[in-house]
Parts: C-alpha cells; sequence; structure tokens
C-alpha cells in the first residue's frame, strides 16, 4: 500500500478512535445526569470540538497531497492488446447505445497510433457508412501526424479507385495531420501535384487550403502568409489567400481586413466576400463598419452587404433593418433585400412584404413577395386578405400571392452565400 494511502487510513482511524472516546465520555456523563445533572464541561467540548477539527484537517490534507501525486503520474495509455480488447467489447454494444459510435472512433484513433493499418482495416466493420468515414478520416489524420510517408505510400494503393469525393476527403486528413507535423514538407507536396485538368486543379487546391488551414490553427500565421506571398500569382495563390483570411479574420478579422487592404487592386471580389462573410458571423455591425470603407461600385458590395444582413438578421431585425435602409438604393442590393424579406417575413410579414415590394429585379421581387405571402396567409389570414384588398395589385397578381406556398432555400435564405 503506498506510504500516503496508509497516512490517510491511519488518520481516520485515530480520528474514528477520537472522536469515539469523547462522545463515549459524553454519553457517560449523560446517562449519569439522572444522578447529579452535570453536562459535559465546556473543556471537554472544546477538546473534542478541536480534535475532531485537527483530524479531519489531516485527512483532508492528506487527501489533496494524494490528488496531487496522481496528477503528477503520467496517464498510462492501454497497449495495442488491450485497445482490441476494448474495442471487441464496444463493437458488441447495441446499436441503440448512444456512445457507441463515439467509443468505437475514439479507440480506433488509439490504435491508429500503434497500428494504423488494422485501425483501418477494423472500420469496415462499422454498419454506419458516416460513422466509418469519419474513423477512416481521423485514423488517417493521427497516422499521418506520425508517419506521413507511409499514410501517402497507403493512399497511393488503396485510394486510386474510391469514389473521388471519399479520396478527397481522406487526402485532405493526411494533410492535416502532415501538416501537423512538418507544414513546410505538407505544403511541398501538396504544391507539387498535378494541375492538368480543372479536377486536378480543384483536388491540389483543396489539399493546399488543408494545409493552410492546419498552420493557422497551430499558431503558424506569419509562416502561412509568408508562404503564399512567395506563390507566383494566379489561381493558386488566390485560393489560398481566401484559405488564410477565413481563418485569419475568425480570430483577429481587423488584422485581415488590413491585410487585404494593403493587397490593393490584388484583392478580388472573392477575397473580400470571404473576410465579410466571416467577419460577420462574429459581429455583423463591425463588418458592416468596413464594408462603408468600400466605393458602392465595388463589385463586392453587393455581395458583402447581403452576407452582412444574412448574419444580422439572424440576431437584430430591426438593427439590420435601420442599416440596410442608410445605404443608397440600387440594383445592387436586391440580394440583400431578398434575405432580409425571407427573415422578415415569418416574424413581420406586413413589414416583409414593404421591402419585398422595393426590390428592383422584377423576378426577385415576385419570388419574395409570393415567400412573404405564404407565411402571411398562414400566420395571420385576415391581415393579408386587408392588405390584398388595398394593395394596387393586378387581378393575376393578386391570384399569384393568394396561391403562394412557402418555399426554402438552402441554409434559410443563404442568397449570396460562399460555398
Amino acid at each position: 500500500m503506498p506510504h500516503s494511502s496508509l497516512k490517510l487510513y491511519l488518520a481516520v482511524w485515530i480520528a474514528s478512535i477520537a472522536i469515539a472516546f469523547f462522545i463515549g465520555r459524553s454519553l457517560s456523563f449523560s446517562s449519569s445526569s439522572t444522578r447529579d445533572q452535570r453536562a459535559p464541561t465546556a473543556l471537554e467540548t472544546q477538546q473534542l470540538e478541536r480534535s475532531s477539527s485537527s483530524l479531519n484537517r489531516t485527512a483532508s490534507s492528506q487527501e489533496a497531497e494524494n490528488a496531487a501525486e496522481n496528477e503528477l503520474q503520467p496517464l498510462q495509455q492501454p497497449n495495442r492488446e488491450q485497445t482490441l480488447q476494448m474495442l471487441t467489447a464496444a463493437f458488441e454494444l447495441p446499436q441503440s447505445d448512444p456512445s457507441r459510435s463515439s467509443t468505437i472512433r475514439n479507440l480506433l484513433k488509439q490504435l491508429a497510433i500503434t497500428d494504423p493499418l488494422t485501425a483501418l482495416e477494423l472500420t469496415d466493420s462499422i454498419s454506419s457508412l458516416r460513422d466509418a468515414e469519419r474513423a477512416r478520416t481521423d485514423i488517417l489524420k493521427v497516422w499521418a501526424n506520425r508517419e506521413p510517408m507511409a499514410a501517402l505510400a497507403w493512399a497511393d494503393t488503396h485510394l486510386a479507385d474510391v469514389p473521388s469525393n471519399l479520396r478527397s476527403s481522406q487526402m485532405r486528413a493526411i494533410m492535416q495531420g502532415f501538416a501537423e507535423s512538418n507544414p513546410k514538407a505538407a505544403f511541398s507536396y501538396a504544391n507539387g501535384l498535378s494541375e492538368a485538368t480543372p479536377a486536378d486543379m480543384r483536388y491540389k487546391n483543396r489539399l493546399l487550403g488543408a494545409v493552410i488551414e492546419t498552420q493557422i490553427q497551430s499558431g503558424g500565421l506569419g509562416d502561412a502568409q509568408t508562404t503564399i506571398a512567395l506563390l507566383a500569382d494566379g489561381p493558386t495563390k488566390e485560393h489560398l489567400q481566401r484559405e488564410l483570411v477565413d481563418e485569419w479574420a475568425a480570430f483577429d478579422p481587423d488584422a485581415a481586413a488590413a491585410y487585404v487592404q494593403s493587397l490593393g487592386d490584388a484583392a478580388n471580389t472573392q477575397l473580400k466576400t470571404t473576410l465579410i462573410s466571416e467577419w460577420a458571423e462574429n459581429d455583423p455591425a463591425a463588418a458592416a463598419a468596413w464594408l462603408s470603407t468600400l466605393s458602392s461600385e465595388d463589385p463586392a458590395y453587393g455581395r458583402a452587404t447581403a452576407e452582412i444582413t444574412r448574419e444580422w438578421t439572424r440576431y437584430d431585425l430591426t438593427a439590420s433593418s435601420e442599416w440596410l435602409n442608410s445605404l443608397p438604393a440600387s440594383p445592387e442590393l436586391d440580394r440583400a433585400v431578398a434575405t432580409y424579406t425571407y427573415r422578415a417575413a415569418q416574424e413581420d410579414p406586413p413589414t416583409a412584404m414593404s421591402w419585398a415590394e422595393s426590390i428592383s429585379n422584377d423576378r426577385m421581387r415576385s419570388k419574395m413577395m409570393e415567400q412573404v405571402a405564404a407565411n402571411w396567409k398562414t400566420e395571420d389570414p385576415q391581415s393579408f386578405t386587408n392588405y390584398l384588398d388595398k394593395s394596387d395589385l393586378s387581378e393575376k397578381e393578386r391570384e399569384q400571392l393568394e396561391s403562394a406556398k412557402s418555399w426554402h432555400t438552402p441554409g434559410g435564405g443563404n442568397w449570396g452565400r460562399r460555398r
């Protein structure tokens, strides 16, 4: 038995004896109280309290010491055989067990440290295709972090004939693991991939993006920025600049904005929209303030306005409405107005209809008015009928609104959302 545990047991034992002794004395006084009615003296009571308190402190102190010693002990990771035994037990858990999937994935990641090939083979036993693919990417990321060349050699053999989307996701996991241990080598590998076809270019850019993303998340923002700056101008550099800004703006949008501005004319519409989109997710008002530094003639202006509106209306319809109203009317704002209309239609149909009517694009205006009408007539049919009666709509337009059915855009009205 460890000395610390022995001390603890002795302290508790002594405390119990002492307390029992004093309680016994108190009870003896109590039993004789019928003769002389004498209670324990104040001194005896104080002795009991002091003894109990002191011994309790000793036990508590010893428990804290034990906890500290345990913290200093290195965690013993299960070996390969133990992990395989636990995996066998995990696979035998009922499918209805909500922890089954995560338990298997975590154990497979543990096994990947010592035996990634066996871990990959065991993913074939996972019935859920989604869970099996997630487990594979977890394993490949762990493997590539420790043995990138072995993981890449496996990929050359085993991923040649799998569907392109699976190949891409598994290679992305490998590049993430590779970049965690050696970002420069990972970037060099990905940058040497073929650009022969548009599909090849997209594949290469996705893997390069995974490297840059991992490098920034690991604290290598400066190195990633330098790497991108040294690339020749072209689609690959533009793609990686967007990856850089997307990651950067998530934690320091002001610095990311300064970087975009420093590029001057080289900062294209997609790069500015990327900045605004990420920034607006956390602080749409600040993103709107930066947008005001752009000319309304800037091609990015309309799309960026829609991105801000999309995020701002999630939290504050009034503030986003006031901001939109402060902007000069123009066809470029139609997408932002449509985004606001979609959001407002679910909470304030009359106001949403007013916004929908202000859209300059005929087709978009009709679609958004129908969307508002579909919500309005369900929520408040009498108010909707009153609107129709007072409007200047033609008979055909009225019939279209009366028969309108609700529709939804991917992501809840994400007009112009970057994918």
